[in-house]
């Protein structure tokens, strides 16, 4: 049953990357992180499930906003440990600079 909902959501973050995402970089809008979001939710669900891969991209979402945070942000290879109660700790919640790899302080400044 997972693998059918794990289908789902792939097929539902490809819809979206065909159709929304084109439109919201018509109006400038574009993900302020490296993966792009829906990268990034993908990977998530891949490697950690639908449920706690949700959780941790819903917490992406909330720092790819203004004032949020920006830089490189990979999927980590471990989810924090949280019990199925809580599942809002297994994502990384805090906004802070994320800086590219091997990058000068040119890069890493805020637009």
């Amino acid at each position: 049953m997972s693998a059918i909902r794990r289908k789902a959501a792939h097929a539902a973050l490809k819809t979206y990357k065909l159709t929304l995402s084109p439109a919201f970089q018509v109006f400038g809008a574009q993900c302020r992180h490296v993966p792009s979001c829906s990268e990034y939710c993908a990977e998530c669900v891949s490697r950690h499930g639908l449920w706690t891969g949700s959780w941790m991209t819903l917490a992406r979402l909330s720092r790819c906003r203004p004032g949020g945070s920006r830089g490189f942000d990979p999927v980590p290879e471990k989810a924090n440990p949280s019990p199925f109660w809580a599942p809002w700790r297994a994502g990384d919640w805090a906004r802070t600079e994320r800086p590219f790899p091997d990058a000068g302080p040119e890069t890493n400044r805020k637009a």
